[in-house]
């Protein structure tokens, strides 16, 4: 998982260094602004390297009936159970190949950046998020599944044109039954060259 220390070593463009480690209270991700800071780091860094990331976005099924029918604590009991439970996954051995980042995007949805990350290792990835989260409840008895949407950064793409491709791919997931895996085609880059450093599909 990152820590602060790394997105100190990153270039960046002129961003409020606060941002970029502000967490959320409720998960411990990182928050939508810090998320966003981020990204557009690390766009500017894929521009300058070629070294390209993949988004999971995950977002809970069925929280609005959740929070109607249990009410509002349990869904925030499901969203941070959501929360540790990624965690868990991401921090076991299989994944140590890459760099992980958690943040919360937008109500029951947190996103996992991965970098440097193939499109076939973050469709590998979600799946297995997916089924980490499903296998066992996330909070006290409450138990409940994910639609993730995957895409690949693709060099020279803005972080708006990335993160509206990921929510297009999540809800597709939802569309085609919930509980799955959804990943969009990467366009071609702007930019000839682009590299996976240290993926081997």
């Amino acid at each position: 998982m990152s820590s602060a220390n790394e997105f100190e070593r990153m270039p960046q463009p002129s961003v409020d260094p606060a941002k970029l480690v502000a967490l959320d209270p409720l998960t411990g991700a990182l928050t939508r602004p810090s998320v966003l800071s981020l990204l557009q780091a690390l766009a500017t860094n894929a521009q300058r390297t070629g070294n390209v990331f993949c988004l999971c976005l995950v977002d809970v099924d069925r929280l609005r009936t959740i929070n109607d029918t249990r009410g509002v604590t349990a869904g925030d009991a499901v969203i941070a159970g959501l929360a540790s439970r990624l965690r868990g996954v991401l921090e076991q051995p299989a994944w140590h190949r890459s760099e992980y980042t958690l943040g919360r995007y937008d109500g029951g949805a947190l996103l996992v950046i991965a970098r440097p990350c193939s499109v076939h290792q973050g469709e590998t990835l979600a799946e297995a998020l997916r089924f980490g989260v499903a296998e066992s409840p996330l909070a006290d008895r409450h138990s409940a599944t994910v639609s993730i949407g995957v895409a690949q950064h693709r060099i020279g793409e803005s972080i708006d044109s990335l993160l509206a491709r990921t929510e297009r791919t999540m809800y597709v997931a939802k569309q085609f039954g919930r509980d799955r895996v959804e990943v969009s085609p990467t366009p071609p880059s702007r930019v000839e060259r682009a590299k996976v450093v240290g993926i081997r599909d």
